[in-house]
């Protein structure tokens, strides 16, 4: 894509936000580098034209498979985050750490969350998505077997952040999966059955890992980690093939969009990836997710601490709960990933019929039409949340409260993650990975927070 395509998209991105950016002083302000980042690295722009080729090789049957594998690979991360909540106060008697020493488990991995799918997600765009799935799950495993085998905090922490080094390789290489196999229009549907994996897993997490950890011990559900990710990696290495569209394209005749040239180690540099937020709609994209993430990464954090503490529930039965934000999850994923692919078709019909016969290019910011409304659900479901536990009314009324925000999380989950990946569609393993580095820097914030913010204002 040319400089004058490039300032095209960023023209037509602010102007979509009610921004302005000059584009002159946008071009020279930005180094030969930026600029390829900022062109997804010069490759063909995904247009809705007719191609004679497939977008992909891989059969419809084929593409369903790799999504379901992408999603199972996926829920590693927030199972692992996840399965571990409804023991901690267990740990914490075990290993005779203090609360605020014990909550150190949790923002270490989440740290390392922020940090690692950057290295990851470079990796999955440079060398391809197979390796890095399968590496990643083997020092999952290794981690989840330390932490198991761990007897003093210092060594539980070290754990969980090789743990957490390994499980979050999918946070970008799987988003970039998913955009290898489909076209636009399609892609957000798909990413709806992928995001369920890292959506449910904060949800399912405490079911599972509660009723482990009361009936076998807190050790048994890292033992149960360590088995998911070997069967992850075996998955990885027998029945996933490699879809990176560059050497995809090397072995297949396909549409020439969306293939990333090769990048020298230079390019190749996280830190310039995290300098994407210079562009004020990615930084408003950004900093809008990551401040939704927290309070929903909170919201799981303290959910076991008011059903056990608050309706007096057994640690299993706590877990159980969980479903209800689970449920809202899997409606918000799916309607949400439809919704946004309806938009993208509607949108295309509309400039169609004003230029018969014309190639068409729908913006990627018809994704975030209905933004609105899935954030507005969220937060008026959360802060509603805080008052009902705070004020002791039916768990019947908080379980309703956690569905609609499971539900509004990931609506506005498939909005911007389908938008970021629309804006870079060559680099969209490392754009994914880009997001889920301001995320989890913000969760890691608000979770250690979390404890000292409950003490003293309490639930509402």
């Amino acid at each position: 894509m040319n400089q004058q395509q490039s300032s095209r998209r960023q023209s037509a991105s602010v102007s979509s936000l009610n921004c302005s950016v000059d584009r002159a002083s946008t071009c020279r302000h930005l180094s030969a580098t930026e600029k390829s980042l900022a062109s997804s690295h010069g490759a063909k722009d995904e247009v809705d034209e007719v191609d004679e080729l497939p977008y992909s090789p891989f059969s419809a049957r084929m593409r369903a498979m790799i999504v379901v594998i992408t999603a199972l690979t996926g829920l590693v991360s927030p199972l692992s985050a996840n399965m571990y909540y409804p023991s901690i106060q267990t740990v914490r008697d075990d290993l005779h750490a203090t609360q605020s020493s014990i909550t150190w488990t949790v923002t270490a991995y989440v740290i390392a969350m922020a940090v690692f799918p950057l290295v990851w997600s470079n990796l999955a765009d440079q060398i391809g998505r197979k390796p890095v799935y399968a590496l990643s799950m083997l020092i999952f495993t290794c981690g989840s077997i330390g932490c198991a085998l761990s007897k003093t905090l210092a060594a539980l922490i070290a754990s969980r952040v090789v743990q957490s080094a390994g499980s979050s390789a999918v946070q970008g290489a799987g988003a970039g999966t998913i955009s290898d196999i489909y076209p636009r229009e399609k892609r957000g549907t798909a990413l709806g059955i992928y995001y369920l994996g890292p959506l449910l897993g904060p949800c399912l997490g405490p079911l599972v890992g509660g009723y482990i950890g009361e009936g076998a011990g807190w050790r048994w559900v890292f033992w149960t980690l360590a088995i998911w990710g070997g069967v992850m990696m075996a998955l990885a290495l027998f029945v996933l093939p490699e879809t990176h569209r560059r050497l995809v394209a090397a072995k297949h005749r396909i549409q020439q969009v969306s293939i990333p040239p090769h990048t020298t180690l230079r390019q190749n540099n996280p830190l310039l990836d995290i300098a994407t937020a210079r562009y004020p709609v990615i930084a408003l994209a950004m900093l809008h997710f990551a401040m939704l993430f927290g309070a929903y990464f909170t919201n799981a954090t303290g959910q076991p601490l008011a059903y056990e503490n608050v309706y007096a529930l057994r640690q299993g039965l706590s877990g159980v709960c969980f479903l209800a934000s689970g449920a809202g999850c899997i409606a918000g994923s799916v309607s949400g990933g439809r919704a946004t692919d309806l938009l993208l078709r509607r949108e295309r019909l509309a400039r169609e019929a004003k230029t018969p016969g014309a190639p068409v290019s729908v913006p990627a910011e018809a994704r975030l039409r209905l933004m609105w409304l899935g954030s507005a659900v969220f937060l008026a479901a959360f802060v509603a949340c805080g008052w009902l536990i705070e004020h002791r009314v039916s768990l019947g009324a908080v379980l309703v409260m956690q569905f609609l925000i499971g539900a509004g999380m990931a609506f506005t989950f498939q909005s911007l993650g389908g938008y970021v990946i629309d804006v870079f569609p060559t680099m969209s393993a490392r754009i994914t990975g880009v997001q889920n580095f301001w995320r989890s820097a913000w969760t890691a914030v608000i979770v250690q927070l979390f404890p000292t913010m409950l003490a003293n204002i309490g639930w509402g």
